[in-house]
């Protein structure tokens, strides 16, 4: 193993407590420690205290200028490309120290913290899995997913990972440190994996055209998303800039987004730079970035730190955003608002699920979860933001502060270092709340804390499902088990309220692996069935930092739109062939096969935005043997147009469909509707009908989106349609278009009112 040493920078006492070394301590970069946080701000005479964002300065709002889209082809994206500025060679060139990358304090000062853990006395309300039946989780499709030697498109490497996808119903896209790769639900590669520098490349603000030689861009902290009401994945990442030398970071710190362009990701996309340090004229940039899919907006988290040389850097606050998704998801400008939420650290954004069983909510605030950084991890902040886009910006309410020592009964330690087998002992990061699920009215939390479950001090999974309209916990637990290590804990909940939770699993006789375990909405309250083995690892974990190893940030679990199927994607110690990186990913499915698919509500009437009318039609192709479709044809009246330039592209079209299908035979045509799986989708390319004075004639369809409704139900789709005509000797031509659905003969077919 190529390893290289990095001796800290010295100051003074008190900035070495304080763990100053926050960019060369933190692997692309960045000071995460709840504790560190702490330090920090004591160390420099910050204020903070016990008050947390109780007595802070929320007055902060900001309305950014809308952000132009730039529309992508992710077939244009070439795959494997090398990253240009990966973790390993900032290593090697000096501007990374991994050396204690989660614990930042001084040597006592991390002893001091991992001693109060260690001492913590054998605690009987910690549940310990064993005295339950195994869990009734059922395994679903599972695959191997991205490993070290695919994250940088072959140059260098990344340490740790950071693990999430997203599912929808026909594709899974798994994102790490930094790249990503799509696949079918059945885990069938649909291409090769594509760095985020490559899928960025021409984004100004999130690609490396302003690097020099001693200002690279960074990219870090993947996030991704489906949502589920508009059937679109969301992506993104972090960025900042800093020097590959000295680690000093600079001004340039942008949240990388980019936003499918239908349900297939494998189609267009269209991607945003959003300015994260705008509101301050430089000077700060953002850290553990994690979003959430809300009603009216997609809502993000995260933590601001100062720039400057590394000993300088110190926590400013911690922020919310809002990114206005109708506009991005229509390919236009897109707004994005910012609030304050001062010490409010690590505001976590609820995700919501559940729009295909009616579950969704149509009204209220979006609900974020925080841990004041000036707490020892029991207390945690609810907060709610309503009508972010409104001018004046509303600011955030406290709904409720949450003490999840007093709901669980455990006295919560800090994480520890954990150990391995054969191999030195892996970080254990910090007590934040790593994930913020939203299902029926509850958000659902997950977080590593140390606890004491009879035989000795190891880390453990503390969960809770919270009531968001009061802030009243409505169950929560502690799950652990002598000698064993679970850390990085992710979760989903189905429409059922059974819970499922990944993570890693370690000990001093296993290699790190990925488990799962779940609870039934009928299971004891505090309660997880014992866990069960996801993938097993293979090898003691190595990376090029040097032990204590650094293992990841977080882990990514979802469940699909169904609401019955729950994907994790976990890490695990793999023999990659590289001492510098052991690590891969692994994705797994299960459900519980006591909850099955409810029928979906009538839903109320679906606007449309243009008059549509429907009426029987000719059929414009012969029709199969077989049961006979019905035709209907859509025509946008006041929208004709007139070829009067000699490439005039037509894109004002629009048809509005609202189809009622159930289970039946099927007959495709030209354009058609078909059912797999029961999903909807409007596959046909075109039909038009007139006469062409052109030499040539196109007809095409774009940005079409469709609504997945399981069963039967009601399915609305639009689709704007374009002709382009190539005009010949002068001749003017105006011609309407007309659109052809072709539906199951047992469906029916109404105009939107």
């Amino acid at each position: 193993m190529f390893f290289k040493h990095i001796t800290r920078i010295s100051i003074i006492v008190v900035l070495l407590v304080a763990g100053v070394a926050v960019l060369v301590s933190r692997a692309h970069p960045k000071p995460e420690s709840v504790a560190h946080e702490q330090a920090v701000r004591l160390a420099l005479g910050l204020n903070g205290g016990s008050g947390g964002d109780a007595n802070a300065d929320l007055s902060i709002a900001v309305i950014h200028p809308p952000v132009n889209p730039v529309p992508i082809r992710l077939a244009d994206i070439p795959t494997n490309a090398p990253d240009p500025n990966t973790l390993y060679d900032r290593w090697i060139s000096g501007g990374v120290d991994l050396e204690g990358v989660d614990n930042p304090l001084s040597e006592a000062q991390i002893q001091a913290l991992q001693a109060a853990a260690l001492a913590l006395p054998p605690d009987p309300r910690v549940q310990q899995p064993e005295a339950f039946a195994p869990t009734a989780l059922t395994p679903g499709p599972h695959f191997d997913a991205l490993d070290y030697t695919q994250c940088c498109g072959g140059s260098g490497g990344t340490v740790p990972p950071d693990p999430e996808l997203a599912v929808g119903p026909n594709h899974v896209v798994a994102v790490v440190n930094v790249a990503f790769q799509i696949y079918d639900t059945s885990g069938v590669a649909l291409s090769s994996p594509r760095t985020f520098a490559s899928l960025f490349s021409s984004v100004p603000g999130c690609n490396s055209d302003d690097d020099t030689a001693t200002v690279r861009s960074s990219l870090f902290d993947p996030n991704v998303l489906y949502d589920e009401a508009a059937g679109r994945f969301f992506i993104a990442i972090d960025r900042v800039r800093a020097n590959p030398f000295t680690g000093a970071v600079s001004d340039g710190s942008f949240y990388c987004v980019g936003v499918s362009a239908t349900n297939d990701p494998t189609g267009g996309w269209n991607l945003y730079a959003f300015a994260m340090d705008g509101s301050d004229a430089g000077g700060v940039w953002m850290d553990f970035p994690h979003a959430g899919i809300g009603r009216d907006a997609i809502y993000m988290g995260g933590n601001l730190f100062t720039t400057g040389a590394p000993a300088l850097i110190s926590y400013v606050e911690s922020r919310v955003w809002a990114m206005n998704k109708a506009q991005m998801y229509a390919g236009q400008p897109a707004s994005l608002v910012e609030r304050s939420v001062g010490d409010a650290f690590t505001p976590f954004p609820v995700n919501l699920h559940g729009y295909a069983q009616g579950t969704w909510p149509n009204s209220g605030p979006h609900y974020f979860l925080t841990l004041p950084d000036d707490n020892n991890g029991s207390q945690h902040r609810l907060l709610s933001w309503s009508n972010p886009f409104a001018n004046p910006t509303p600011a955030l309410v406290t709904v409720n502060t949450i003490d999840m020592n007093a709901v669980t009964g455990v006295t919560a330690g800090f994480p520890l270092n954990w150990p391995q087998s054969g191999g030195g002992s892996i970080t254990g990061n910090d007590w934040r709340p790593l994930d913020f699920e939203y299902r029926n009215g509850y958000g659902w939390t997950t977080s590593t804390i140390a606890c004491n479950p009879g035989g000795g001090t190891v880390n453990c999974i503390r969960w809770a499902q919270i009531q968001l309209s009061s802030g009243a916990v409505a169950n929560a637990g502690i799950y652990a088990t002598d000698s064993i290590y679970r850390t990085f804990p992710n979760l989903a909940v189905n429409h059922c309220d059974d819970m499922a939770i990944g993570f890693t699993k370690s000990s001093s006789s296993m290699y790190p692996a990925t488990w799962v375990t779940g609870r039934k909405s009928s299971d004891p309250a505090g309660y997880l069935k014992p866990d069960i083995e996801m993938k097993a690892g293979e090898i003691s974990y190595t990376a090029f930092d040097g032990a204590p190893y650094r293992w990841g940030d977080y882990t990514g679990m979802t469940i699909a739109p169904d609401g019955l199927t729950f994907w994790y994607l976990g890490q695990y110690s793999k023999n990659t062939g590289s001492s510098n990186g052991r690590w891969g990913t692994y994705v797994g499915s299960y459900t519980f096969p006591s909850c099955t698919l409810a029928p979906p509500p009538t839903p109320g009437p679906i606007k449309a935005n243009l008059p549509a009318i429907f009426k029987p039609a000719p059929t414009p192709t012969p029709i199969p043997t077989g049961p006979q479709p019905g035709y209907w044809l859509a025509t946008n009246y006041g929208h004709d147009f007139t070829v009067s330039s000699n490439s005039q592209n037509v894109n004002d079209f629009a048809t509005y469909f609202t189809v009622q299908e159930c289970a039946g035979t099927y007959v495709v045509t030209e354009p058609s509707v078909t059912i797999s799986n029961n999903q909807f989708s409007f596959t046909g390319s075109y039909y038009a009908s007139g006469t062409f004075d052109t030499e040539t004639s196109s007809h095409g369809l774009a940005g079409l989106s469709h609504l997945y409704v399981p069963g039967c139900g009601y399915v609305s789709s639009q689709g704007d349609w374009s002709w382009t005509a190539n005009w010949q000797n002068g001749v003017v031509t105006t011609q309407p278009l007309r659109a052809y659905l072709v539906a199951p003969v047992n469906a029916t077919a109404t105009p939107d009112p």
